[in-house]
């Protein structure tokens, strides 16, 4: 059994800090996150391992007793690319996090984050996610920003979808749907595509992901089909539908996620879903809580209520490297407004740091962070790093922002501006593991 040494970690005595890196420590690792989560978690761990493209065994971190040689405490991450408007930012999630009861509260948890820490630094991630339990990482710099797609659904009685008159079918229901084959990977990566742009932020799928998940057709634990709409012998849409029965619930179907293009084929879907729930008698559909989405828009129309539940926990890590990868964005907000030719340097100060954006001819110049400065030095805009963040992925506004927070504060002059390069918008999130 190797030992790895870590000083600067500052393991407590007793324990050793290793990275699972063989197949019997990665057995032992998975062994140990099906105690804590269950069965199902096991095997979802396992399957990330084994499939996720861009996993290394750095990202797969223990502690072990070294008097029983057991691991009590463990944290497994996993890479995914996300999209801000366009740009490619790199994701380091946190997602399987745990230390046995026996061992808790003894800061093992801490030994482990300060391992990923480095490595999420050293990798130059632009953001961390992780979807753990409420308020805890926020001590690591996590705030709740982006809805997770099985967590805000949209709940439509089936009933609420109209019975069709026999004498009289639309002509929407001579669209055919079929199971997903292998030829439809480019275009359902241009569906998903065309849907994700409706987004400010979304988690990218690369062909060999595309192709990883549709041969596994797992979803965390539940099995899915893909389904293809084709209007007049061509593709217009698609939707997945998890297993009846999956997420250990009876009383619904699930679509996890859709893009379809038409009313026509959006239509179908529905009238698809409610027919198969009458026939195993149930009453209730959840689609994607994602409001741009088509499938959403009329769930909705049809009576469906939205349910926000839990969001992804995000941390910047680098500020200045994060505003830096979306200049192109920021310059790209200022055209077609009164803002497009903008000359001036303005500072963004959020207390712990102060960054200055200089703007020539509507062009941004690399951002700076000049450090910490007194908010009464640069007044342009103050903002407490949490509230900034939540401005800066499009989760709230700034006159919202203001309102919840004293600590921000605006100078004259720059509301307009600041709403302007930080504008309200959605994000959204689909299936991104394996």
């Amino acid at each position: 059994m190797p030992t790895y040494h870590y000083d600067w970690l500052k393991v407590p005595e007793g324990f050793e800090f290793g990275l699972a890196e063989t197949d019997a420590e990665i057995d032992e690792v998975v062994h140990f996150n099906t105690e804590i989560f269950g069965p199902a978690y096991g095997e979802f761990l396992k399957r990330l391992v084994e499939n996720l493209p861009g996993f290394k065994s750095e990202m797969n971190s223990f502690i072990r007793d070294a008097d029983s040689g057991r691991i009590v405490s463990s944290v497994v991450a996993f890479p995914s690319d996300w999209s801000y408007d366009g740009i490619i930012i790199r994701n380091l999630e946190l997602v399987f996090l745990g230390t046995a009861e026996a061992y808790r509260n003894r800061g093992l948890f801490n030994v482990l984050y300060t391992y990923l820490d480095r490595l999420i630094r050293e990798g130059e991630y632009e953001i961390s996610s992780v979807q753990g339990v409420p308020y805890f990482y926020r001590k690591y710099g996590y705030d709740l920003i982006i809805p997770t797609s099985y967590n805000c659904p949209i709940n439509l009685p089936i009933g609420n979808i109209p019975v069709l008159k026999s004498e009289s079918e639309p002509e929407f229901m001579n669209i055919a749907i079929r199971s997903a084959e292998d030829s439809d990977f480019d275009i359902l990566m241009i569906l998903l595509q065309e849907t994700n742009q409706k987004s400010l932020v979304s988690a990218v799928r690369s062909r060999e992901l595309w192709r990883i998940q549709e041969r596994l057709r797992m979803e965390i634990s539940w099995n899915f089909d893909t389904f293809v709409l084709e209007k007049n012998g061509i593709v217009d849409g698609y939707f997945r539908l998890l297993e009846y029965g999956s997420m250990s619930q009876t009383n619904s179907l699930v679509v996890p996620e859709s893009s379809i293009r038409s009313y026509d084929s959006t239509m179908r879907t529905l009238y698809f879903i409610k027919a198969l729930a009458e026939e195993k008698g149930v009453r209730t559909l959840k689609v994607p809580g994602h409001l741009s989405s088509n499938l959403g828009k009329l769930a909705l129309d049809y009576g469906g209520t939205h349910n926000l539940m839990w969001k992804h926990q995000i941390r910047v890590p680098d500020l200045t490297r994060f505003l830096n990868k979306i200049r192109p964005v920021l310059e790209k907000r200022l055209k077609g407004t009164m803002f497009e030719n903008l000359t001036k340097e303005i500072f963004l100060n959020t207390y712990r740091s102060c960054h200055r954006l200089k703007f020539v001819n509507g062009s941004l110049d690399p951002i700076e962070n000049i450090g910490a400065q007194p908010p009464n030095t640069y007044v342009e805009l103050c903002f407490p790093p949490d509230s900034f963040k939540a401005l800066m992925f499009g989760d709230s506004s700034l006159s919202e922002l203001k309102k919840q927070n004293l600590e921000i504060s605006i100078g004259r002059g720059y509301r307009e501006l600041f709403e302007t390069l930080f504008p309200t918008r959605e994000s959204f999130i689909y299936h991104y593991h394996c």
